[in-house]
Order: C-alpha cells, then sequence, then structure tokens
C-alpha cells in the first residue's frame, strides 16, 4: 500500500458516503480524520496492520484529548473496516461516565441575557435566545424559522443531520415572532436575516459572536454560550413540566435515548441544593 493508493481509496469511500446520503458535514467530518491517519503516516510503502493502527493510536492520545481522540477512532475504523482490514479496528478510550454537567447555563443567567439583548437593542438576538430557549432548536435550524412557516402553523418540521424532526412552538414564542415581523416589516423569507442582504439568513457565526457579545455585557462567562447551552437549559426545563425522556427524545430527533438523556443531567451545584434540604434529626 502506498499513499496515493490509500488517497484514493479515500476519495472512493466519500463518493459511496454520499451515495448512501450521509449529510456534507458528516462526510466532512470523516474525510477530515482519514486525512489525518494518512499525513500520520511517513513512509510512501506502508502495510497496515494491527501494528500501524496502534502506533496512530498513541499519537492521538499524545495530542487530543479523550472525547477528539475517540472521535478521530471512529471515524478511522469505518474507513479501514470498508478498506477490507476488519481485524485492524481499534478499540476506543475508555473513560468515566459522567452524570453531571459541567458549568451548564443557569436560568437566572439566560434571563440576564435576554436583559441586555434589550438594552443593547438586539431584538433579533433576543427573540433567537427566546427560540433557543423555548423550542430547543440548534442553531442551523433557523433557517426554517419563516414567515410562512410560523403563521401556518405552531409545529414547523425541519431537516438537520440527515433526520426530520418537528419543532414545536409554544403560543407566547410564536406570537412574539409573529409581532416582531409585523414591527420589521417581515412579509416573507426569513425571519432572522442578514443585516446586509434581506434575503440572505443570519449566519451562525454573528449570531454566536453577539451572544457571546451580549454575554460579557450580563457579566456571564462566554464559554458557556456554546451550541448545546440552551439546549441543555430547555431539557431540564421540559424535565421539570412532565415531559418524559421518550418524549424528550422525540422532540429532538434523537435515534438514541442516551444522547437525550445527556441533555436532561443537573450540575454538581444543582445536586449540591438539593442534598442541602434533606435535614435529619437530633442536634443542629
Amino acid at each position: 500500500m502506498n499513499r496515493l493508493e490509500l488517497k484514493n481509496k479515500l476519495d472512493a469511500w466519500v463518493v459511496e458516503l454520499r451515495y448512501d446520503e450521509k449529510s456534507k458535514n458528516t462526510i466532512n467530518d470523516y474525510k477530515h480524520g482519514v486525512e489525518l491517519f494518512i499525513n500520520f503516516i511517513k513512509n510512501d510503502s506502508f502495510l497496515i496492520d494491527k501494528n500501524l493502527m496502534l502506533d496512530y493510536k498513541d499519537f492521538l492520545k499524545q495530542k487530543y484529548k479523550v472525547s477528539s481522540c475517540n472521535k478521530y477512532i471512529v471515524e478511522i475504523n469505518k474507513f479501514i473496516y470498508w478498506c477490507g482490514y476488519p481485524n485492524c479496528t481499534l478499540k476506543k478510550i475508555k473513560t468515566q461516565k459522567k452524570s453531571s454537567l459541567n458549568n451548564p447555563l443557569e436560568e437566572q443567567e439566560h434571563k440576564r441575557m435576554l436583559r441586555w439583548a434589550r438594552k443593547l437593542n438586539m431584538e433579533d438576538m433576543y427573540l433567537i435566545i427566546e427560540s433557543f430557549a423555548h423550542a430547543g432548536i440548534r442553531v442551523a435550524e433557523l433557517k426554517y424559522f419563516t414567515v410562512e412557516n410560523i403563521t401556518k402553523s405552531p409545529y414547523i418540521d425541519v431537516y438537520n443531520k440527515g433526520k426530520e424532526r418537528t419543532v414545536i412552538l409554544v403560543n407566547d414564542l410564536r406570537r412574539n415572532l409573529i409581532n416582531y415581523c409585523k414591527r420589521n416589516n417581515i412579509e416573507s423569507g426569513y425571519i432572522f436575516i442578514s443585516p446586509r442582504n434581506p434575503n440572505k439568513l443570519l449566519c451562525s457565526s454573528t449570531i454566536w459572536r453577539r451572544l457571546k457579545r451580549i454575554a460579557r455585557a450580563a457579566k456571564i462567562n462566554p464559554d458557556k454560550i456554546h451550541a448545546h447551552s440552551w439546549r441543555h437549559l430547555f431539557a431540564k426545563n421540559a424535565k421539570d413540566a412532565g415531559i418524559d425522556l421518550d418524549e424528550l427524545q422525540d422532540i429532538f430527533g434523537h435515534n438514541n435515548i442516551e444522547t437525550t438523556a445527556i441533555y436532561t443531567m443537573t450540575s454538581n451545584k444543582e445536586k449540591k441544593e438539593k442534598l442541602e434540604k434533606i435535614k435529619y434529626g437530633g442536634r443542629k
């Protein structure tokens, strides 16, 4: 085997992934993972065997965090198996299963974000924050928030990561979105539009940059503002409202209920607050 042959195999695999209707992001992730492996190999001619794969695993462990290592291991395993080397796949690095969230966005911080979005006259960001918190959406799903969709029904069908699910708009959120469109003369198309081009959606990088700006103004650690911040908050509040894990799995569009369960984890701080309420008899 040589590097050119391996690159040709990667090209063929990418085509097969596309025909298998994998999402563009998934294909790009897999391709990047295999390219990392190819770049790791220093010799022009080599033998794909267990020793090479174990050396690659050692390389990953030295350079990346465990979560990233396991991601790259999954990606190269799929490719190596496809190439016809099932006995050369690697085991993922074992980690202790987490039972608590680290530093999640808290409800009072969410409310401060809303107040400061208003203070900074960022009404579109205020509504995006509300949409994250009340609908549990991903930023990529904002493209389905169109005038036509929100006026037609409180249920919006979205397609993301190769899966279709239904986003449910609660009455207050839907009413606020409709009123926002009326005040800003948005009669059709995207609700959250680019300031430079009213026919284009506000890009995700701009959204996260603005959200971090609001967080800093509100004295909130901007590291808390990331893709899963409000989905964790949404899941926790949904659970408190009586929505069970099966229903939440359906709302989120997850294939695996274990993925959904991650979002309902509480923080160590929340666990401590609950434990403080436990009182035993005897002297104080």
